[in-house]
């Protein structure tokens, strides 16, 4: 499954949509500071597993740079995926801690203060959706007007004889003399 980023894809919607909390001192084990709760869904428009993946980031100060990874959520919201998950999967419930990513000490603590957070929260929880939504939407906008051959600057050789022969070789096109 390959995710992308909802607010790499929409940064305009970052100062007003994403989710952050900050903890005083004496929060249980959860340490002071900053804690930012980004999302990530899945690109596969053949899928509809309608779920997200939040990595919470923790910056220590408001001048962190460079904030740490200290949990990753996956959460659906699809009674039937949740179904087939837990078929599956019986040891994990509907969010759980995701067992392929390092998760800090005190991140239990941070599954259920997010979990509460969706279940009290409406808005957050339906924004969830809509933005699940709004990044199929675009990411099937762009697949269905990608050309058929789109190499990225990385892949597009620096000779011009190497430039060449690739484009003689692309199946469906005729070679220019």
């Amino acid at each position: 499954m390959s995710v992308i980023a909802y607010f790499e894809a929409f940064p305009q919607k970052t100062p007003t949509e994403l989710r952050n909390v900050t903890f005083p001192e004496g929060c249980g084990s959860i340490p002071a500071g900053v804690f930012l709760f980004m999302e990530y869904f899945c690109t596969d428009l053949s899928c509809n597993c309608e779920r997200v993946i939040i990595k919470v980031l923790h910056l220590r100060s408001k001048s962190d740079q460079r904030p740490r990874e200290v949990a990753t959520i996956s959460y659906t919201w699809s009674p039937g995926a949740d179904e087939t998950w837990r078929k599956t999967n019986p040891e994990f419930s509907n969010p759980f801690l995701d067992p392929f990513h390092r998760q800090a000490s005190y991140a239990q603590e941070l599954l259920e203060f997010w979990s509460d957070m969706v279940e009290r929260d409406n808005v957050y929880a339906q924004r969830l959706k809509t933005h699940y939504r709004e990044l199929r939407e675009k990411r099937g906008k762009s697949e269905r007007h990608a050309p058929a051959f789109d190499p990225s600057a990385f892949d597009v050789p620096a000779n011009r004889e190497e430039r060449r022969r690739l484009r003689k070789s692309r199946p469906g096109k005729h070679a220019h003399r």
